[in-house]
């Protein structure tokens, strides 16, 4: 009878055979290919816009805004990929998520320039249901029509509803802490 060790030696020798067979894969079939560098621009473009775009007085809200849905964005889709609910077909690095340009650019990017730019909750809810319908309904089948991903036990309502609820829990959260922060500093340097 094998032992707990030899099972996970057992177990990481094949991880290891199916990254190396995973990497050769995508050096063959997927770098490089009119889809990789779709990717590539869904990576980087974001990041040039919000650059452009960005706002000096709400930068450190705007970032943690940002990396809060990039966490939540990132967790979500790895659990979704796990069940099942979708694939990406083409990889944009084989050593990170595949879903990598979408949750670390594309929707927190998104996200962050809505919370830049619509300040009252009225505002914010406006264009972040408009961002949502776009997303949703507009950028999801493209994506999907590229082949860029395949959705199996999920559909774009879904999507509708979690970018909308990601918006609103984000920034209540983001503004209860400014909020917080903003006691806290009065207290400490108010004269007493």
């Amino acid at each position: 009878m094998e032992t707990i060790e030899e099972n996970l030696e057992d177990v990481r020798f094949l991880e290891d055979e199916l990254f190396m067979l995973d990497a050769r894969g995508w050096l063959e079939n997927e770098f490089l290919t009119w889809e990789w560098w779709i990717l590539l621009c869904f990576f980087v473009v974001p990041w040039i816009f919000w650059f452009i775009m960005k706002k000096r007085k709400w930068f450190v809200e705007s970032l943690l805004f940002g990396m809060i849905v990039m966490n939540v964005t990132l967790l979500l889709d790895t659990v979704g990929m796990q069940l099942s609910f979708w694939e990406y077909p083409v990889e944009f690095l084989p050593v990170i998520p595949r879903g990598f340009p979408f949750d670390v650019s594309m929707v927190p990017v998104a996200f962050i320039l809505l919370f830049q730019y619509f300040q009252t909750w009225k505002s914010f809810i406006i264009a972040q249901i408009i961002m949502a319908v776009a997303f949703a309904f507009i950028g999801e089948p493209f994506c999907e029509w590229l082949q860029l991903v395949r959705y199996f036990k999920w559909n774009y309502l879904y999507s509708f509803v979690y970018y909308i609820i990601l918006g609103i829990v984000v920034r209540a959260l983001i503004l209860k802490c400014m909020m917080v922060s903003k006691r806290y500093y009065e207290k400490i340097w108010s004269p007493s």
